[in-house]
Formats: structure tokens, sequence, C-alpha cells
């Protein structure tokens, strides 16, 4: 692996970082921080999700005016400035102020690292670095929260240290990564604001879809297990971490399976994530909980590199940076408007148990992947087009 494909990768490991960095020292920071409660401290986990959706799609614009590398290196600043500064405040005030600066960097940084792997690879080499961006992101979220927590045990202020890993980001891109001319429209053509071409559009709005319907197993594994009296606290730690570990050798090997699969990767993997949240909704015991929950990371192992390889396949060199800031927006929008959905939905369908809300996402899911199952079947496979 060439030093400037590590540089490039080591950007995605900002990626899951952003949110789940702080999650693992919530219950220290409410002790901590003198105004702080557990409903201000997700508030301000919402202020960054919030900054960052918005500069993502800011970031399409400004790389007509800024090289991606000069946009790189205000990001990864800004991204330092906000996690690491978290820890020198003392109030809530502080912290939302050094969360939304996260957030700006994140926002920046984010889609310039999909835009870059655009840029530098093609074909297969595309498909399979793609692949190892998403083990990078997850094999971040492994560790790092557990070194921030351990961390936090000494002093909490020294648990926002992690986001420091920005800075190494910095180092790695400023000597192995090319710095590029600022983009231009070709054939003398003005630029758009955004790249709404076909497949950027549904890879965004999939995007949302998928994380929308996600996040409800995070937030609810544990009360799950809790209530119906599974294990201990934890079980869903441990339940979490072999998930994870499917989900990123699945990316390792999307370049691999998506010669397989093809055209059909796409409902393949919808379907699979309907049918781990059908088996979590529907059956009553620990070893469907971690075989459902094993499906659907498996199946996002799939879908995470899918959604970027989808928009940048027949998107123009110089409109990698657009198109990526809109999938990274209906990512991020997903994840945080997921609450806000369910809360919306739920009285609609009747849902009033965990159980019940795994089912309704699987009863999505499964219609998602006919409606694209429909799609592909008149689509031509790769090597018929």
């Amino acid at each position: 692996m060439t030093k400037t494909k590590i540089a490039i990768l080591s950007i995605s490991l900002l990626s899951i970082l952003m949110i789940a960095g702080i999650s693992s020292i919530l219950s220290v920071l409410v002790e901590a921080i003198p105004d702080a409660t557990t409903t201000s401290l997700k508030f301000a986990i919402s202020i960054s999700a919030i900054t960052c959706v918005i500069f993502s799609l800011l970031t399409g614009y400004l790389d007509r005016f800024f090289t991606k590398k000069a946009l790189l290196f205000t990001g990864l600043i800004l991204y330092a400035v906000g996690g690491v500064g978290g820890g020198l405040i003392n109030s809530m005030a502080g912290l939302m102020v050094t969360r939304a600066i996260l957030g700006i960097g994140a926002g920046i940084c984010l889609p310039l690292a999909t835009a870059f792997i655009a840029d530098f690879y093609e074909g297969e080499e595309r498909k399979t670095t793609i692949g190892y961006s998403i083990f990078a992101a997850n094999l971040s979220i492994m560790l790092l929260p557990l070194l921030g927590a351990w961390l936090a045990g000494f002093n909490w202020r020294f648990g926002f240290s992690i986001f420091g890993i920005s800075l190494l980001v910095l180092l790695l891109a400023w000597l192995y990564i090319p710095d590029q001319p600022v983009n231009k429209a070709s054939g003398g053509t003005k630029r758009k604001l955004f790249y709404f071409s076909r497949p950027v559009i549904i890879a965004s709005f999939l995007y949302f879809i998928c994380m929308a319907l996600f996040m409800s197993l995070p937030s609810n594994l544990s009360v799950l297990i809790k209530q119906e009296s599974l294990g201990t606290p934890s079980t869903a730690a441990w339940i979490n971490a072999v998930a994870t570990l499917v989900s990123m050798f699945l990316s390792l090997s999307f370049a691999r399976i998506y010669h397989l699969t093809d055209k059909w990767m796409l409902p393949l993997g919808l379907f699979i994530l309907g049918l781990g949240f059908a088996v979590m909704g529907i059956f009553s015991n620990l070893w469907p909980v971690i075989l459902g929950h094993c499906l659907i990371s498996g199946a996002l192992g799939l879908l995470h590199p899918l959604f970027p390889f989808m928009a940048t396949q027949s998107t123009p060199r110089e409109h990698s940076t657009s198109a990526m800031s809109l999938v990274t927006a209906g990512f991020r929008l997903g994840t945080f408007s997921s609450p806000f959905l369910f809360l919306l939905i739920n009285p609609f369908f009747g849902v009033n148990n965990i159980r019940s809300e795994f089912s309704l996402s699987a009863a999505i899911f499964g219609l998602v992947a006919l409606v694209s199952l429909f799609f592909s079947i008149k689509q031509p496979t790769a090597s018929a087009a």
C-alpha cells in the first residue's frame, strides 16, 4: 500500500469518531461540567452533526476556489481545535462552541476523504480503496473511544485528547497527498453549486434512509437487553464489538463481493438489513439478537462503501467533492434525524415497544429492497454495459 493511499485512508479515521468519541465519556461529563445534564450533552452532540451537514454541503462549493489539500488542512485544524478544545472548557456553553467547531472541521474533511479516492483511483482499485476507508473508520470507532474512556479515568479532560489524531492525519496529508490545481469545469462550462446526478441523489437518499433506521439499534439494544433480562450491561457492548468486526471485514472484501454481485449488491444489502431487523423484532432470546445485529452490521459493511462508489462512478472528477458532500450530508442527516423520525412514525404505525420498532424498520427495508430490485432488473450488468 502506497504512502499516498495510507494518508488518504487516515482521513476516514475521523468519520464516526466525531460522535462516538464523546459518547463513551458522557457519564463522566455529567458530573464534571457544572451545568451539564444528559439532555444538554446529547444536544451538544447534535450541534456537531448539524454544523457537519452544513459545511459538508459548503465544501462542494468551496473547492472551486481552493484546492482540496488547502480545504483539508483547514478542516483538520478546525477538527483538532474543536475536538481537543472540548477538554479545556468549564461550561456547557463552551462545550457547545467546541462541538460546533468540531462539526465544521468534520464537514470539510469527510467529503474530501472519498473525493481524493475518486481523484486518484479508478475501477477495481477505487472499489478496494473505498472498502479500506470504511474499515479504517470502523477501526477507529473500536479503538479510540476505548482509549478516550481509559484516559478520562485519570481526568475527564484527557478523554478529549483522542481527537488529536487529526494532527497526525494532517502530517500524513502534508507529506504524502499530492497537491492539485483547483478543479475547473470541463469544456469551459460554468460549475453548478451541487452536482445533482441521478446516482448521487439515489446514493444520498438511500444513505439517509439506512442511517435513519439503523441508528435506532445502538440506542435500543442495551435497553432491550435490560428489559428482557438477556444479559448484563456489558452484553450490549460485546454484541456491538462482534457486529462491528463483521462489518469491518466485509468492507475489506467490498471489491470482491461487488465483482460477484454487481448490480444486485444494493437490493441484496437492503434485504439483509431488513432480515436482520426482522430477526431482532420476531425472536425473543439472546442468540437471535446477536445474529440480527451481525446481519445488519454485515450489510452496512457493504453498503457504506457502495453508496460513495455509486456516487463517484459516473461523476466527473471536477465534481467529485460536490458529489461526496451530498452523500456525506445524507449520512449525517440520517444519523441526526433518526430519533425524530421514529417519534413521528411510531404513533402512526402503533409502535409501542422496541421489538415493534425493529419490525417496522424491517418492513421499510423490505419495501426499499423490492423497489431497488425492480430497478436493478432493468439495468445491465457491468460486464454487459
